[in-house]
């Protein structure tokens, strides 16, 4: 294998998804930051996992119309979890 290659399993792996986290209401409130994560599936657990903290730490965002914002690193919409819900 020549000096500095990966062998061929490193080489042909794909990185993970990057997702933003974002705090909006009907406008653009907070950046919560980006993870590498898996899947869609797992940036929407995290998703909630911020929503539930969110209402325990910050009980005056609740009934307020606020929403934790998911976008992928294509800046395509992976979903919205209202603070407001029960999750």
């Amino acid at each position: 294998m020549p000096a500095g290659a990966l062998p061929f399993a490193l080489s042909r792996a794909t990185p993970m998804p990057l997702f933003t986290y974002k705090l909006i209401d009907t406008h653009f409130v907070s950046d919560f930051g980006a993870h590498d994560l898996p899947s869609e599936t797992e940036a929407q657990i995290e998703a909630i996992k911020l929503a539930r903290s969110l209402r325990e730490t910050r009980p005056e965002l609740v009934g307020k119309g606020y929403s934790i914002f998911v976008i992928d690193d294509d800046d395509a919409a992976i979903c919205v979890i209202p603070l407001d819900a029960a999750w």
